[in-house]
């Protein structure tokens, strides 16, 4: 038996991430596996209430994934999650595999994009296409809500015809990163995608939650 969790912009409050966050553990109490999807402004929304969810109670993500919610033309995008209790994934030699022989550089010639909210994809987009006409592969990197903006970006360069060739998602992970302010320690939800020069059919459980939308 599967749930469905779907966090939407109008879901954006304080202590919205506590609240999901809960929702997920309770759910994974009563079945084996949980669909979440945070859509539009609410992907990091998504991305800090799992990865809350994780740190404190056996909540696995099993999968990841970006996609539009809805037509792309709407330019809504979405972060998909499949949670569990069981998975045995291991996320971090996933992103080491793909880092490997990378240039993760943000000066010239190097193989990374740092999204902030202060970079428009209106830079964005050309800078991602410059680095990878020279390379195979890039990753963008963005943290806390700039998330949504890299989601964005990733999106229109996958699934637009803006790019000379195909682009696909290779991989997508998230985790969390701790910084001190004002001496005290705050968690941030920090998400990777890496880009490659190829295409990546759907995964049936990914297929799956974009039906659940639809359907209503």
């Amino acid at each position: 038996m599967t749930e469905f969790i779907l966090i939407k912009p109008d879901d954006i409050q304080k202590g919205s991430s506590y609240r999901f966050s809960d929702q997920i553990i309770n759910s994974l109490r009563k079945v084996d596996e949980l669909f979440v999807i945070g859509m539009g402004n609410a992907i990091s929304l998504a991305c800090t209430a799992v990865l809350r969810a994780s740190s404190i109670a056996n909540v696995k993500i099993s999968e990841v994934a970006i996609d539009y919610v809805g037509i792309p033309k709407l330019g809504i995008g979405g972060v998909f999650f499949v949670l569990n209790k069981e998975s045995e994934i291991n996320w971090v030699e996933k992103k080491k595999q793909m880092e490997e022989g990378m240039n993760l550089s943000f000066e010239r010639g190097g193989q990374l994009l740092i999204v902030s909210n202060n970079l428009p994809p209106d830079r964005a987009i050309p800078l991602a296409l410059s680095r990878l006409a020279d390379s195979s592969c890039l990753k963008i990197s963005a943290a806390g809500t700039a998330i949504n903006r890299a989601v964005s970006i990733a999106l229109e360069l996958t699934q637009s015809d803006i790019s000379k060739t195909k682009l696909g998602i290779a991989l997508v992970v998230v985790f969390t990163v701790e910084y001190t302010r004002n001496e005290t320690t705050v968690p941030e939800a920090v998400m990777e995608i890496f880009i490659n020069k190829s295409r990546k059919s759907l995964s049936k459980k990914h297929e799956q939650m974009l039906k659940m939308l639809t359907s209503g």
